[in-house]
């Protein structure tokens, strides 16, 4: 019995012996391999992908219709992300890089699909999405397509959606000469930073399309793109603007003191992410060789909140029917002009661009 109680002793001293050190050995091995798991965390964080704003448009069958994105490396060391494309519906996407921010993309990257882009940490770098609709698709399809990224080491991504409505009675021309874009963008997107501007006519009518990071929101803020088309007008920078085709749905005229009602009518329409501006050709007197065009966004009592430009057009190419471009074909149809129209738009309620 007495062999029986030291042997029960002994096994009781050994079991919490082990216990003891189970839980010794157990609690150093996390220790030592939290800090492991925490570091292998952070790293797969770091360089995630960033892109910049799901954009949407109306255009016609057979048209090419242009978006552009941004793509952000968020870290602080350089990645490589393989980029790719597609669409629901099957439209062909090209996507091309932008170094200059004028004109519509320099280097194409896809196709190929999974093309390998590399940035170094914190750069943002522009991205022209081209979205092709075939000829034969019908009215009222709606095609979604898909930008993605995808860091090469950590398999960590991101992605845009790009919507593009096909219609045929749209107000506008289905063809469009991409001016140029800005360079950086906000996040979250705001509907006040214009990032492309483009141009087109008919021969009849000027046409402006002004991309906003996010859809454009009339009633807070005004979107404008001035004209610098003869001698004189109200000087902005480096230019002496001369006309003013607002989202009011007016084209105003510069007197010599203020900013007035040209007389002549002018149409505005929100599609999407973007907003179109537009008036007659024969309500413009263009006498420069030169014409400069200034997109501009600010709040209804003035204050301004971004700008994109100048361009230069050759005055051929405004006050002619470019030979690139297609002839508007719905000039009869219904106009959906914003709120907020007004004949008088004085120098107190606005500050220039």
């Amino acid at each position: 019995m007495k062999f029986s109680i030291k042997l029960l002793t002994l096994l009781l001293i050994l079991v919490f012996s082990l216990t003891i050190i189970t839980l010794s050995l157990s609690l150093a091995t996390k220790q030592s391999e939290e800090p492991i798991d925490f570091a292998i965390t952070k790293s797969k964080n770091q360089n995630i992908p960033n892109l910049e704003s799901d954009r949407s448009f109306s255009s016609a069958a057979g048209s090419i219709v242009e978006y552009n994105v941004y793509i952000e490396n968020n870290g602080k060391s350089i990645a490589n992300y393989a980029l790719s494309a597609w669409s629901e519906s099957g439209f062909p996407i090209e996507v091309w890089l932008e170094t200059d921010q004028v004109g519509n993309g320099d280097i194409q990257l896809v196709p190929p699909q999974d093309f390998v882009i590399t940035l170094d940490g914190g750069e943002v770098v522009t991205l022209v999405v081209k979205v092709a609709i075939p000829s034969d698709v019908v009215d009222g399809t709606v095609d979604y397509a898909t930008i993605r990224a995808v860091n090469v080491a950590s398999g960590t991504s991101d992605s845009v959606t790009i919507t593009t409505t096909v219609k045929s009675d749209l107000p506008y021309p289905a063809s469009w000469i991409q001016l140029g874009s800005d360079s950086s963008f906000s996040s979250p997107p705001e509907s006040s930073d214009v990032i492309s501007l483009y141009y087109t006519n008919n021969g009849s009518d000027i046409f402006f399309r002004m991309a906003t990071a996010s859809s454009p929101n009339t009633k807070a803020f005004l979107y404008s793109v001035y004209m610098d088309t003869k001698p004189g007008g109200q000087q902005i920078e480096d230019y002496n603007y001369d006309y003013l085709l607002s989202s009011y749905g007016v084209l105003y005229e510069w007197n010599g003191v203020d900013w007035v009602y040209s007389g002549y009518s002018a149409y505005a329409v929100v599609e999407g992410s973007e907003i179109v501006l537009w008036g007659g050709l024969d309500s413009l007197i263009i006498e420069n060789g030169e014409i400069n065009f200034l997109a501009c966004t600010s709040t209804k009592d003035g204050v301004i909140k971004d700008k994109l430009g100048p361009f230069a057009i050759l005055k051929n190419n405004v006050s002619e029917t470019p030979l690139i471009l297609i002839p508007i074909l719905a000039l009869a149809c219904v106009f959906i002009l914003l709120e907020g129209f007004g004949k008088n738009f004085s120098a107190n309620n606005h500050t220039s661009c």
